[in-house]
């Protein structure tokens, strides 16, 4: 049983489904991200945009942030898309909508179409607030 690591300059293409026997799907040392379902969380971000305004609370103050869907979904890890950019959303009940941003961590660069894969340390931002969301679990 082992994780199965790309590495160096890769370009996926193509339908694609990858399958690490036991273990993750990595970028070097780092899991790639694989789109959630809300409910689950990749990470947390900022505190939310106050919406209404003070004196009020925010209508959802959860700092959980998800994404849920990638802009590429032809290359997955068993059933699930891999994150190449995309929307994520944040909140309890996702509420705050954001964007993945491209990948800082994925040094290869292991893309797919040209689009770097996503991993785990990556950020996004969430745009009501502009604040910074923190991808530290892969989903996988």
């Amino acid at each position: 049983m082992g994780d199965l690591v790309l590495k160096g300059k890769l370009d996926l293409r193509g339908l694609l489904t990858l399958k690490a026997s036991g273990g993750k799907v990595k970028v070097s040392a780092n899991e790639v991200l694989v789109e959630l379902t809300p409910g689950q969380t990749h990470g947390t971000a900022a505190p939310p945009v106050i919406l209404p305004p003070p004196p009020a609370t925010p209508t959802d103050i959860g700092t959980g942030a998800v994404i849920i869907n990638s802009l590429n979904k032809t290359v997955k890890v068993g059933t699930k898309a891999i994150v190449t950019q995309g929307m994520l959303m944040q909140g309890n009940t996702p509420t705050w909508p954001g964007m993945a941003l491209p990948s800082q961590q994925n040094t290869g660069p292991v893309t797919i179409n040209n689009i770097p894969i996503n991993v785990v340390g990556d950020q996004g931002v969430v745009l009501p607030s502009g604040g910074t969301a923190t991808f530290n679990s892969s989903g996988q």
